[in-house]
């Protein structure tokens, strides 16, 4: 085991390399993005393009699994837990596909970004975590945040809406899975069982709704779309491996960037100065929080020495 976490080590002393790679994770989920918009106004359905996802994911996790530690890594003691996982992680991915088609990218991934706030409040109940004055002063402006991009009763206001604020629940729910299955699981038994399970659920979801065949003309965009999800987990996965998760946190608010810039090339798209206000007041949030988070394990830490 010390033999192979030396390498992980090492990596860490490369931030300059982490940070690069996580902002072209980030560039690459606002393509992948406009590429879930454009094959929606292709006719593909909702769960057609999920398909595509979550099967082209499946097949780098079974190579990562067959290259490591083999069908050993199948193994798993909480079938419950990746069920759960699975399913919120599904639902999340679902409702933020169908946001991208309905309204600009920009307040899509602003809002689908506030699932910070939301695992602060669902780990109350869930965790049984305790938070203080300073959190839930934090989550309330996170969520004045989401409402002022919405912009609920307003002219702005759109069920795309309300699917992205579903999928930064979602979101929320994932991490907290995770955070209970990585416990005891490996990443790519989790990897496995989540792009697996998903793939079971959209085909069912295509078996009942029907099939829309793949015209020739679109094999070039149906090849980036796929070859765009697993660049982009490729490029998540080495950033961490290459800096502190802590590190890497402020820079996801690059993503609203980027959506904004692939938004405005591709159909014009401007966000309001609300959507921007907004999405500062989430992201300043999401950081209080993971700023907080971090002194409380450190006291927490420090504590348990001299306990």
């Amino acid at each position: 085991m010390a033999a192979s976490s030396q390498p992980l080590a090492g990596h860490r002393d490369l931030p300059g390399f982490g940070i690069t790679f996580f902002i072209g994770n980030m560039a690459i989920m606002a393509l992948l993005g406009a590429g879930v918009r454009e094959l929606l106004g292709r006719d593909y359905s909702l769960g057609q393009v999920l398909l595509f996802r979550f099967a082209f994911a499946s097949l780098i996790f079974w190579a990562v699994l067959l290259a490591t530690v083999g069908f050993a890594g199948l193994a798993t003691r909480r079938p419950l837990d990746h069920a759960i996982r699975g399913c919120s992680g599904v639902i999340s991915l679902g409702l933020l596909y169908f946001a991208l088609g309905r309204i600009p990218l920009a307040d899509a991934t602003a809002i689908a970004y506030a699932a910070p706030i939301f695992i602060t409040v669902l780990a109350i109940f869930l965790l049984g975590e305790t938070i203080g004055i300073r959190r839930w002063l934090a989550v309330i402006a996170g969520f004045a945040g989401v409402l002022l991009i919405a912009q609920p009763g307003g002219s702005g206001w759109d069920i795309g809406m309300l699917a992205a604020a579903g999928s930064a629940l979602g979101g929320a729910l994932v991490a907290i899975w995770l955070r209970k299955l990585s416990s005891s699981e490996r990443p790519v038994t989790i990897g496995i069982y989540y792009n697996g399970l998903g793939t079971l659920i959209c085909a069912a979801w295509i078996t009942w709704s029907g099939w829309h065949a793949p015209v020739a003309g679109d094999a070039w965009l149906l090849a980036g779309f796929a070859l765009g999800c697993g660049l982009q987990q490729w490029l998540l996965t080495i950033s961490f491996r290459y800096a502190e998760a802590s590190l890497l946190a402020p820079f996801e608010n690059l993503a609203m960037v980027f959506a904004a810039i692939v938004g405005f090339l591709l159909w014009g798209e401007v966000p309001a100065l609300t959507t921007w206000l907004g999405a500062a007041v989430i992201a300043a949030s999401a950081l209080f929080i993971l700023r907080r988070g971090r002194v409380r394990s450190q006291s927490s830490a420090k504590t348990a020495r001299f306990e």
